[in-house]
């Protein structure tokens, strides 16, 4: 078992290898090694990058978005709660025998 830390690569650097292997003249090979990352690595990300691009770049739908159901369930509550009491103030005036 290896006692070696693995090391992290953030989002910016990953994308700086891929942009440096992806230059005229860059050799992929040379830039792994430079960067000591495997040629399998590089790839790797690559073609997460590609994915994340053709995610990014699909075309959205237009127009207005649907409302959350959540908000929308929040709201119709609040509109029914307002019924309800609208509805028991107007009982109770009846059994009392005012009618405004």
């Amino acid at each position: 078992m290896s006692t070696t830390k693995r090391r992290t690569w953030s989002a910016q650097q990953k994308l700086s290898i891929l942009e440096e292997a992806r230059q005229a003249g860059a050799n992929i090979s040379d830039v792994c090694r430079r960067h000591q990352i495997a040629v399998g690595q590089f790839y790797t990300w690559d073609k997460q990058a590609k994915r994340a691009a053709l995610t990014g770049l699909q075309n959205a739908q237009r127009g207005r978005k649907k409302p959350d159901p959540q908000e929308t369930l929040g709201l119709e509550i609040q509109r029914l709660q307002a019924a309800v009491a609208e509805l028991t103030i107007e009982n109770l005036q009846l059994k009392k025998g005012r009618w405004p």
